[in-house]
């Protein structure tokens, strides 16, 4: 018999049970690409969505641009969009027009409005869907064997005054 911390008796083969419970415990993480489980936090989920939308467009033949995800806070919806020019964009939601109007006109990203951003945020509100308090991830279109495809793709200017307004956390 052995004394613990406190002077009580302990077995020996106790401390040797709660070892091995220990090591069973321990989880593999996976691989960043590997697809993420039902359990993943939002920003994983995001991040995936838009990587995943990140190859589709390049495969269709894209270049170049943003593929962006959102997804709400208990993880359930997501919305993915990707830049475009303002002809082809989806049509914003009131709350996200306000939002975009309210940036001063200095701080305007050139594309001022035709983030991906702004659709899926568009997406989700004109779906009933709440997306404030979820997370955003963003993934960079390039052309095939550039090693930037994929990377994650800050926010812009635009998109910040966005982010701030529905509260999302952004997947790095």
């Amino acid at each position: 018999m052995v004394r613990n911390r406190t002077g009580k008796l302990a077995a020996k083969f106790a401390r040797e049970w709660v070892r091995d419970v220990k090591k069973v415990k321990r989880r593999r993480r996976g691989s960043p690409d590997a697809p993420p489980t039902r359990h993943a936090s939002p920003a994983r989920q995001a991040s995936y969505r838009a990587r995943q939308e990140a190859d589709a467009q390049q495969r269709a033949g894209r270049t170049n641009g943003t593929a962006e995800a959102v997804t709400t806070a208990d993880g359930r919806h997501t919305a993915v969009s990707v830049s475009d020019g303002p002809d082809k964009i989806y049509p914003h939601h009131r709350e996200v027009a306000r939002a975009l109007d309210s940036v001063p006109q200095n701080l305007r990203a050139p594309w001022h409005g035709n983030c991906a951003l702004p659709q899926s945020l568009s997406k989700l509100l004109d779906r009933g869907v709440d997306p404030r308090g979820g997370a955003i991830g963003a993934a960079r279109i390039r052309a095939p064997g550039n090693p930037g495809h994929g990377a994650h793709n800050p926010c812009c200017n635009s998109c910040k005054s966005l982010r701030n307004e529905f509260d999302l956390r952004e997947a790095l």
